[in-house]
């Protein structure tokens, strides 16, 4: 009895195989994605069987006696990106693919020296100078390029100058996103963690006009860590104090990024400061609490990629209460004074007069390379600042 079954199974097995269709083809060309030049001996192996198959001199190529399934292409050529596509077969099918053909160029080439122009100048502060201004503000950081000085209110709200030009007149950009924050009055500053930045760029002349017609001042773009086509995971710890306000910070990152594309980036820091100190008094309330998360997630490809980021900032600044004034009388009898008027010990406590805020920004991206000449691209951003600012004497 079991042999008959084995025959019958061996029968319809058969007769399956006999009638499943095999006669597909797959067709097509290989080309250059940038100018859409062919790429002649192209190589294209399916991954399912191991056959090898070339382009001929017209980049064409012709894959024939193919099964009703899917396979998977891997297409290759010198000085290209090798790249992997699934093709479902049903029937005959034509397909033209597209490679990357910029292989043999430099991931990345560095250029040491200073660049002049009549019309426009860009001043590039890297990571290493960033972190010398951990547990600073983006305002204190910007003091290191030549033109550019700073408005200080209290010890934390720190506005960039640019050519005596300061808050609308400047523009920020903060991975792409536009901050308007400053914009609002000499006391509001930019909400940025500057831990969360790996480069600074400062454009001043008519270059920075191709950002807006409102930046007479100058451009501030901000650019987050950049993402690498390759297997791995680093990360960085940073802590540190200082004496004047017996402050202390903290900056933490992790970085995941694999070859196919695909990245993820956490960073997050704390830094508070107490009290600062003259030589012979404390400056009461002028201590500092501030912390930050930011994140980043997609997908990077020379053809499309996506990006979603998020950037979080609460800061608490304490205003010297001493500073405070009310009426011209009192602005005078403070100037006049050898010593501030309030002056009490040390403390981390941060009272009124204050300033709060938090900070949201949200942003989501999406670029779609269509040929060599046009690429399309999609950006949706939301920010969200709450303010609370409490200037009456506790």
């Amino acid at each position: 009895m079991h042999k008959y079954a084995i025959l019958l199974l061996l029968f319809f097995s058969s007769i399956t195989t006999i009638a499943q269709n095999c006669d597909n083809t797959i067709y097509g060309t290989v080309k250059d994605h940038h100018d859409g030049s062919i790429l002649v001996g192209a190589t294209l192996v399916i991954n399912e069987t191991g056959k090898i198959f070339k382009t001929d001199i017209n980049g064409e190529f012709y894959i024939a006696n193919l099964c009703n399934k899917n396979y998977t292409l891997k297409i290759s050529h010198p000085f290209c990106d090798a790249k992997e596509i699934i093709v479902k077969v049903n029937g005959n099918v034509h397909k033209n693919i597209k490679l990357e053909h910029h292989k043999q160029e430099l991931n990345e080439i560095t250029v040491n020296g200073k660049a002049y122009s009549k019309n426009s100048q860009e001043t590039i502060l890297k990571t290493k100078t960033i972190e010398q201004y951990s547990q600073s503000s983006l305002g204190d950081a910007l003091r290191e390029v030549s033109g550019v000085s700073s408005l200080n209110t209290g010890s934390a709200v720190v506005k960039p100058i640019i050519n005596g030009l300061h808050s609308s007149r400047i523009l920020i950009l903060n991975n792409g996103v536009r901050l308007q924050d400053q914009e609002w009055g000499v006391e509001h500053a930019p909400n940025v963690d500057i831990n969360a930045i790996n480069q600074i760029s400062v454009i001043k002349g008519s270059g920075a006009l191709a950002y807006g017609g409102d930046a007479i001042g100058g451009v501030i773009v901000l650019k987050p860590k950049r993402s690498v086509l390759s297997d791995t995971l680093f990360g960085k710890t940073q802590l540190g104090g200082q004496s004047n306000g017996k402050g202390y910070f903290i900056n933490s990152n992790l970085n995941k990024y694999y070859k196919s594309g695909w990245f993820a980036q956490v960073q997050g820091s704390y830094k508070k400061n107490g009290d600062f100190r003259a030589p012979d008094y404390y400056l009461t309330n002028s201590g500092v609490e501030s912390s930050g998360v930011s994140a980043r997630f997609g997908k990077r490809k020379f053809e499309s990629g996506f990006e979603l980021y998020y950037n979080y900032v609460d800061n608490e600044i304490g205003i010297l209460k001493s500073a405070h004034i009310g009426n011209i009388k009192n602005l005078a009898n403070a100037i006049n004074r050898p010593e501030p008027l309030i002056q009490d010990d040390f403390s981390y406590d941060i009272n009124p007069p204050k300033q709060k805020v938090k900070h949201h920004l949200l942003k989501a991206s999406y670029y779609k390379r269509m040929n060599y000449k046009h690429t399309l691209f999609l950006q949706m951003q939301i920010w969200i600042k709450i303010l609370l600012e409490n200037i009456l004497l506790g």
